[in-house]
């Protein structure tokens, strides 16, 4: 069975990898633009639903274009405020080390709550915005959206716990089809508009509250195109020397793409009178009625659900790296800045992959309902970045004196304080207004993240405190005597074991112990026991309630009495069995014993193996050589 298993391992997880046959690898960006640009380009395909969503509650749909444009501002003022970040800090630690280092551990571990608040809903919305791509080719599987999304979800996680090998390539092709179907598509727009002439519907001018609202919340919704940029902006170290500049210009190409893009979606959504009334994704319903050929609409699904797939999976990768940063700050559990034999942060990867399953299972799949939790995480996030770019400029132009260095920081600190005072206003937009339709949910899981963060850090602290080594721990006292007790409850070769264990150790004293749980096994213990020379005494304790935990307790504690300086070493046999099944067969009362031992003071507890015959075989099973790989980013 075992062998089975691990068989079936590696054919789903892949061979291992050794650390030393990986190779880095850095991109130019032509390459680096598809590998790490597919998070804010697949926002075209789901950011313009937002902007609809947001302006059909005011019925005001006819300011499609003007709010698109809002959008497109807000990004490039972004993309530039970020390119100056990443050429700053060409580090992968992206707006949680910046805000670390400039702003304190305070504002960085809200930060680090608000990035990973993001990541999880931008798996989230994506796996939703894939899901409605399929419901909308496929009617008929409208009951059954939450289980595809789950379920695209579990493939999406054993495709990451994997690590694609040529996955740079894959990405190329997927990044550019998205950007030439998008192309396709306003090409053809273009030449059928003019045959299908209808007025555009028309703006009101912004002059009630109801119409300002609109506009506001759509301006803000729509900017869940922004919420890729800081997985470009931490993707500096895997890009070709100079990596900063490399990287910002990556950055920059991206966020101008995606901008098109979406401009070009929504424009075209405008044209063709695409109110939000129907049901569907905002580009599907545009491409319906412009190709009109239900295997061109296939291929707009089809390159609109690669680009969200590859968007998911990028940020699989981006939340263990951000994990794990902050368990090695401590500030979540150490186990998850662990690889795995994949070279992949296996605990990272399956905590966002559950996370995100039980917010799409909630939800239904609902993208409108989860794109209102979407914005919060990533603006908190992008705001302290820009404060604390503002802190940097600050304090370089104190210590600056050449007059061209002076004007270049003063208008770098007005660009970030530009952008610090925009995003921070989207962020305020959104949580106001978008308040009750779910942007609490993701205010609430980042007050919480914090607080648990915060107490985890205590905890290492404390355990860090706890630990240390002082000067009065390098003069060694030992335990005046040492008692060994070998847990024995039949006469058996687990059990003659662990007492040759236990003599070999050549404690003060040295006693078997067993408890009478069954009067007539008690007997036939001490007449057993008094036909061999095994050279130390046999004490039966008493059980009245046929308690095994109990009694041995009481008798280490008796010891303790007697000797406070003295340890105990009890020793418990144990059974190694080979197939999972059998574990619920064995050892369930000593482990609950050894649970109790360990919480005694001076009390060291030795589990005596004793490998059954399933356990041998198990053990003779050849291990495959790792192969050799790639580092991929």
């Amino acid at each position: 069975m075992r062998r089975i298993l691990l068989g079936l391992r590696r054919l789903v997880l892949g061979d291992p990898i050794a650390t030393d046959a990986l190779t880095p690898v850095t991109l130019r960006t032509r390459l680096a633009l598809p590998v790490f640009g597919a998070g804010m380009l697949s926002a075209v395909a789901y950011a313009p639903d937002a902007v609809v969503d947001a302006l059909r509650r005011g019925s005001q749909q006819g300011a499609i274009p003007y709010m698109a444009a809002g959008v497109v501002l807000i990004m490039l003022l972004l993309g530039f405020a970020y390119r100056a970040n990443v050429r700053a800090r060409p580090d992968g630690l992206g707006d949680y080390g910046t805000v670390r280092d400039i702003l304190g551990r305070r504002a960085g571990v809200v930060t680090g709550a608000s990035l990973l608040i993001d990541y999880l809903f931008t798996v989230a919305v994506s796996v939703a915005a894939l899901t409605q791509l399929i419901l909308f080719l496929v009617p008929s599987l409208q009951d059954w959206a939450s289980l595809i999304g789950v379920g695209i979800l579990g493939l999406m996680t054993l495709v990451s716990l994997r690590v694609m090998r040529d996955r740079a390539r894959v990405l190329i092709i997927v990044w550019f089809g998205f950007v030439v179907m998008l192309g396709l598509l306003v090409v053809l727009g273009i030449a059928r508009q003019g045959a299908d002439a209808s007025a555009p519907i028309p703006a009101d001018p912004p002059t009630t509250l109801t119409v300002l609202i609109a506009y506001a919340g759509a301006i803000a919704s729509g900017a869940v195109m922004v919420t890729g940029i800081e997985h470009l902006a931490s993707a500096a170290p895997n890009h070709a020397e100079p990596q900063g500049k490399r990287a910002g210009r990556t950055l920059l190409i991206a966020v101008i793409t995606s901008a098109v893009g979406f401009m070009a979606v929504s424009m075209l959504a405008w044209s063709y009178r695409i109110t939000g009334w129907a049901d569907g994704p905002i580009l599907l319903q545009t491409a319906e009625r412009i190709v009109r050929e239900p295997y061109w609409l296939w291929f707009v699904a089809l390159a609109a659900g690669a680009i969200l797939w590859a968007a998911a999976s990028a940020v699989f990768r981006r939340f263990s790296t951000l994990a794990s940063a902050l368990a090695k700050d401590a500030y979540l559990p150490r186990q998850l800045s662990m690889k795995n034999d994949r070279i992949v942060v296996r605990g990272g990867i399956l905590t966002v992959a559950v996370a995100a399953s039980i917010v799409v299972a909630v939800t239904g799949a609902n993208i409108e309902q989860l794109i209102h939790m979407y914005v919060v995480g990533a603006f908190t996030a992008i705001v302290l970045s820009q404060v604390a770019m503002v802190h940097r400029c600050t304090d370089k132009l104190q210590l600056a004196t050449e007059r061209k260095v002076l004007r270049s920081l003063a208008l770098e600190r007005v660009l970030h304080g530009t952008a610090a005072v925009v995003a921070a206003a989207v962020l305020l937009i959104v949580a106001i207004f978008n308040f009750v339709y779910g942007a609490w949910v993701a205010i609430v899981l980042i007050a919480c993240l914090v607080s648990i963060m915060h107490a985890i850090n205590r905890h290492y602290a404390a355990v860090r405190a706890d630990v240390t080594l002082q000067p009065r721990d390098l003069d060694v006292a030992l335990p005046s005597a040492t008692h060994g007790v070998v847990l024995v409850a039949q006469l058996h070769r687990p059990a003659m074991r662990a007492i040759a264990y236990a003599k070999a150790a050549r404690h003060s004293t040295l006693e078997a112990v067993g408890v009478r749980m069954d009067p007539e096994a008690a007997r036939e213990l001490q007449r057993t026991w008094g036909t061999m020379d095994s050279g130390i005494p046999l004490v039966i304790l008493d059980s009245p309630y046929r308690d095994l935990v109990e009694p041995v307790m009481e008798y280490v504690r008796s010891i303790h009495r007697r000797s406070p300086r003295d340890v105990v070493v009890v020793y418990v046999p144990e059974y190694i069995v080979g197939r999972w099944w059998e574990r619920s067969l064995h050892n369930k009362s000593t482990e609950r014993l050894r649970g109790q031992l360990l919480g005694l003071n001076s009390v060291v507890v030795s589990a005596v193996p004793w490998h059954l015959e399933s356990a041998r075989e198990a053990t003779a099973v050849e291990e495959v050589p790792p192969t050799p790989n790639e580092e991929l980013p």
